[in-house]
């Protein structure tokens, strides 16, 4: 499938906003799943979601 311009810079412009808006959702994630007292190691929890977290912003800063 072919594409103008217009519509790849469309494309890349949705990518760079999912890209910060799953971002947030994993931060508000990590918070709740820290707040609650399950049997959580806590620096597994803190260390994937930083990790997904700079991941997902350097992706959507990329696009």
């Amino acid at each position: 499938m072919k594409l103008n311009i217009e519509q790849r810079r469309s494309l890349l412009d949705e990518g760079h906003k999912f890209c910060f808006d799953v971002a947030k959702l994993i931060i508000g994630g990590v918070i709740l799943a820290g707040i609650m007292r399950e049997d959580i190691d806590r620096y597994i929890l803190y260390g994937w979601g930083v990790f997904f977290v700079i991941f997902l912003i350097c992706l959507g800063i990329v696009f």
